[in-house]
């Protein structure tokens, strides 16, 4: 199987969970009839892809299941293509391995939040930490919850997720996002999957 050395871990895990089972590679002979290098690059396709894909896969497999969740809200694209042709198809349907790992993280927040905790404010809270845009005023109003309520869950999400890079305490200073893709940096690079010297120490 043909390798591929990726610029970060980042790129590596984005790469498997954006990789399509329902790709079929060009055979070598179609690409250079295109006038195409057979080379390397984050272009594998076919079973190469495949195989590339599910040794990622397998290695994130082996994470705690918080450390998972992190990587995979923050690497999984929110929606997939969808071009099934029915009348009210969009051309997207959400991405059930995101979902999943949002709502595992939901869960979890639970935790890190003081007083009554609602779980449609943390998951808006969760999914706005990974990319969704949303205000904590619009939260607030679609719950039918108080701001400072929303506001206060949203700095414990934060500081739960990213760290508090403003703490003193070094330990407050790195986030379980943190912890999680330096693990898979270190793995990735032990494993050949990663540039040289790109390695989060």
């Amino acid at each position: 199987m043909s390798e591929i050395v990726f610029k970060s871990a980042f790129d590596a895990v984005r790469f498997a969970l954006c990789y399509s089972s329902q790709q079929y590679g060009e055979t070598p002979m179609a690409k250079r009839l295109r006038g195409e290098s057979t080379g390397s690059g984050m272009g594998l396709v076919g079973l190469d892809g495949a195989g590339q894909a599910g040794q990622i896969r397998r290695e994130l497999w082996e994470l705690p299941e918080l450390h998972l969740s992190v990587i995979v809200a923050r690497a999984a694209p929110r929606d997939l293509p969808c071009s099934c042709g029915s009348a009210c198809c969009s051309g997207h349907t959400p991405n059930l391995e995101w979902q999943a790992a949002i709502g595992w993280l939901t869960r979890a927040s639970a935790a890190y939040c003081s007083g009554f905790s609602h779980y449609r404010v943390r998951r808006a809270i969760v999914e706005k930490a990974f990319g969704v845009k949303r205000n904590l005023e619009d939260i607030a109003r679609d719950c039918d919850a108080n701001v400072k309520t929303v506001s206060n869950h949203n700095a414990a999400v934060r500081r739960w997720i990213d760290g508090n890079k403003k703490s003193a305490v070094a330990a407050e200073r790195v986030g379980v996002s943190d912890v999680a893709w330096s693990a898979v940096e270190r793995r990735f690079a032990e494993i050949g999957l990663l540039e040289q010297g790109d390695v989060a120490a």
